[in-house]
């Protein structure tokens, strides 16, 4: 059904992409719903999990052709909150013990928080249930779009290697979003723009790779969406306060984690790769 409406699948792809981001950066820009009352960007992420909709319909597919499978779903989205809860513990008990260490006094704090490269964690007016409902939104859109669509149509022309290169870098460019508000908004030089945005790029790119080698060795999209949903939910519901300020090492907390995550995926990958599978 895919190979016979999709003759250029990477074109496609780049087109849909391209609308999605540009919807992403409208909203940034112009609407910035984060700093309204609504304290997140759900514009885009909505936007998205309907192109993802229409271009099931139009290829004549459903959600489990791209990932979301009926088969051990449940199980999947446990082994997933698991992985996340995992790596985000160990990062975090090695952040308060330096904390406490170095005389910061740190606490742990439960509240709803959004995340912002240019300040110390400011804590927003919604509750830890919107949170929740907003992460599942980003990773319904993400997942679906950059794991689940985008690999079934570029996995009719391209090996996987370089289907999950191409997710992973359109996954990495989609997040420089922020860094160029910071830039415009006069909050970030030309040169801290660049940095941040090399450095989203190849983050994102490295969680990308993840995903895509989970939704491999499973067969389903549901173990890493559930990662994802851990790891992006976790950041803005628990905090650690200190001396120092609110989540003042959080971007380095974020950054461990996600590398040790990335390293265990690996290895469990290369293990994985070395069966006779088809494909």
């Amino acid at each position: 059904m895919f190979t016979e409406r999709t003759k250029n699948p990477l074109s496609l792809c780049l087109l849909l992409y391209f609308t999605c981001f540009a919807v992403r950066m409208w909203e940034f820009l112009a609407l910035r719903t984060d700093q309204s009352a609504l304290s997140e960007n759900i514009v885009h992420k909505i936007f998205g999990i309907v192109i993802v909709f229409v271009c099931l319909k139009y290829l004549h597919a459903h959600w489990r052709d791209i990932g979301f499978t009926r088969k051990n779903w449940l199980k999947n989205i446990g082994l997933g909150l698991a992985l996340g809860l995992c790596f985000y513990t160990v990062t975090l008990l090695i952040e308060f013990g330096f904390l406490y260490f170095s005389s910061a006094k740190p606490n742990i704090l439960m509240k709803a928080g959004g995340f912002s490269l240019a300040s110390t964690e400011q804590f927003v007016g919604v509750g830890i249930g919107s949170i929740i409902i907003f992460n599942i939104f980003n990773v319904w859109m993400e997942e679906g779009l950059f794991r689940g669509l985008f690999e079934k149509l570029l996995r009719q022309k391209y090996k996987f290697a370089a289907t999950i290169f191409i997710s992973a870098l359109l996954f990495g460019l989609w997040h420089v979003a922020m860094p160029i508000r910071s830039f415009l908004d006069g909050e970030f030089s030309l040169v801290q723009t660049a940095i941040f945005s090399i450095g989203y790029i190849l983050f994102a790119f490295m969680f990308g790779l993840k995903m895509s080698w989970l939704y491999k060795m499973t067969g389903s999209l549901w173990l890493g969406a559930a990662d994802h949903f851990f790891n992006n939910a976790i950041i803005n519901i628990v905090h650690v306060v200190s001396n120092q300020g609110n989540d003042s090492l959080q971007i380095a907390r974020i950054f461990l984690a996600q590398t040790l995550s990335f390293v265990f995926v690996w290895i469990l990958w290369r293990r994985f790769n070395k069966k006779p599978i088809s494909g």
